[in-house]
Order: C-alpha cells, then structure tokens, then sequence
C-alpha cells in the first residue's frame, strides 16, 4: 500500500541465503538511499565473534551505522521473540527521527517475527530454566506429560505425548510464570506492527553460490578464525557455550582438541554452510510475497542496486515519516 501521512512507507528488506552478497549490495544500498541497516541475523548478536559471522567490518559499520549486531555474549540466548521487540523499538525510534532503515539478513525467524507473525512467549532467566532442566531430567518423558496434562489440559492435546522438548517447554512457561502456556497464547496473540517490510531476496545460480561458499571458508581461515576460536576459549568459552555449537566455531574446536585435522574441519564447516543456505532457501521459497532479484556471477553491488531500484520505489528519507 502507498504511504499516507500515517503510515511510514514499507521498509525494504534484503534477504537470501548465506554468502548470496547481502552485506555488500545491504552496503551500497543503504549508502545510496542515506539509511542506516538494521541486521537480522541469528549469529551476528553475539561479540567476540567477527569472523565467522562474516560480521560487517569495523570499516563498513564505520560507513554505515549499524543496529543489532554485538548485541549479547556467546552464552546468552535470543529467540526471535526478544529479536522482533529490540529491532521493534530501533525501528519507532528511527522512524521518530525521520529515518527509514534497510533492513539485511538472512535469519527468516527474525524477518518473521518482525513481520508481527510470531507469538512472543514469556522471558525465562537462563538460571530458572537451568533449574527446571536438571529437575525435568530426572523424569520420564510420560511423567512430565501427565504433569502437563494436569496443568495446562489444552496444551497436552495439542502436544504429541512423545514430543518431550514441546511438553518441556509448556512446563517451563507454567513452572516459571504460573500461568499455562494455553493462557499466555490467548492473552499475548501475535500483534501487527506499525510498519511493513517490503522483502526483496537475492538469489544466485546454486554452482555460484557453493563457489562463494568456498571461498568464503577459504577466507574466514585466511583471516584468523583458528585464532578467533582460541581468543574465545581465552575467554572462558567452550564447546557447551550456546554460540559456539553452530557451524563454523564447532569444527574448529574439533581441530583446537585433537579431534579433526584442519583440512577436514574445513572441509565440514563447507559442507555445514550450505546446508545451512538451503536450509534458509527451503524457508524463503514459501514465502509468496519476496521480490527475487538474480545477481549475475561479476556483477557489481551497484549494478544490483541499479537492477533493485528498478523494480521497487525506493523509500527515500524524504518520503519518511515527518
């Protein structure tokens, strides 16, 4: 819909797969329409941790100011829930001053929450979930069922009598809080927020792409990720600390014991990151409402913006909110 003096205009969001190029055409597009880029990417929150996110480069964040990266510790954990409430508020306040930002990522559960099409459960402290674990280990998965059936009665029908990590959770939410998750559903039903996003996904030949893959790993080795993993370790951090069980951090800590040699490690974390890209094509792909623009193998991050800017009315500044 067109914007109206009420509403600030849809904001574009360039999504794709991992290594597609978002950070570089995010880059030259944000540069090109005066904005500020709001990152939605699942690994990219957490610091300490440059290289194997491909994290914008201090010279880039330098260029353009960016939102929600560096955000939280390697340990901490950030569902899209709390994701879609900080990037929410970023939002308002920048629209406030009269500023649309580019929104660039590849996390689809994040777009999705930003979207206002996920319920937000409860907050639980990471300590009162660590409690409530070490307690609902002790039980059989039958146990905690006929717990959650006693409890919250709608819930266990919803739940597969087997699927022990749903009746954890539903537990989690009614131990913690006091109120069943069947209850938090009904009061906290997903809301629509004051903005839309316009979601415009890059996409490149599958050959390309593994390539890109590739070379990125090649490059992430190249530029000290063995290091950047040690530096964590440094830290205090370790192969149970929540972050560094995703690809890229995991294998190398299998080199850092022993476990792997490098170039196997190398080899794995390729493999892992373009089953993690399909993984994010498959979630892209149901989705109807993405403009997909095909990036050519040499093409430049300007010649994309020029072929972007063609097809979707840029939301200039000036057209913002006033």
């Amino acid at each position: 819909p067109p914007a109206t003096r009420h509403s600030p205009p849809p904001i574009l969001t360039l999504i794709g797969p991992t290594c597609v190029g978002k950070t570089t055409v995010g880059m030259a597009l944000a540069q090109r329409l005066g904005t500020e880029i709001l990152s939605a990417d699942s690994r990219q929150i957490y610091r300490y941790m440059d290289i194997g996110t491909a994290k914008p480069t201090v010279e880039e964040q330098q260029a353009v100011r960016h939102h929600m990266i560096d955000i939280i510790n390697p340990e901490e954990r950030f569902s899209a829930g709390e994701y879609a409430r900080q990037a929410g508020t970023l939002i308002t306040g920048l629209q406030q001053q009269g500023t649309t930002p580019l929104i660039v990522g590849g996390a689809g559960l994040y777009v999705q929450a930003l979207m206002g099409g996920l319920f937000h459960a409860p907050d639980i402290p990471s300590e009162v979930r660590q409690n409530l674990k070490e307690q609902f280990q002790e039980q059989a998965t039958d146990g905690l069922y006929h717990t959650l059936k006693a409890v919250d009665p709608e819930a266990s029908v919803r739940i597969h009598p087997n699927d022990r990590q749903r009746i954890e959770r539903a537990l989690e939410v009614y131990e913690a809080t006091g109120i069943p998750l069947t209850e938090w559903h009904r009061k906290n039903k997903p809301t629509k927020p004051d903005w839309s996003l316009r979601l415009i996904g890059l996409k490149r030949d599958r050959v390309e792409l593994y390539k890109r893959i590739d070379r990125r790993v090649d490059q992430m080795i190249d530029l000290g990720l063995v290091e950047e993993v040690h530096r964590l370790l440094d830290l205090g951090y370790n192969e149970e600390t929540h972050a560094l069980k995703t690809f890229g951090y995991a294998e190398i800590l299998d080199y850092i014991k022993g476990l792997l040699p490098l170039k196997e490690a190398v080899n794995k974390i390729r493999r892992q990151t373009r089953r993690y890209a399909k993984r994010q094509l498959t979630w892209f792909r149901n989705r109807e409402e993405i403009l997909w623009i095909e990036i050519s193998p040499d093409e430049s991050a300007s010649t994309t913006c020029d072929h972007l800017l063609a097809q979707v009315p840029p939301p200039l500044p000036s057209q913002s909110l006033k």
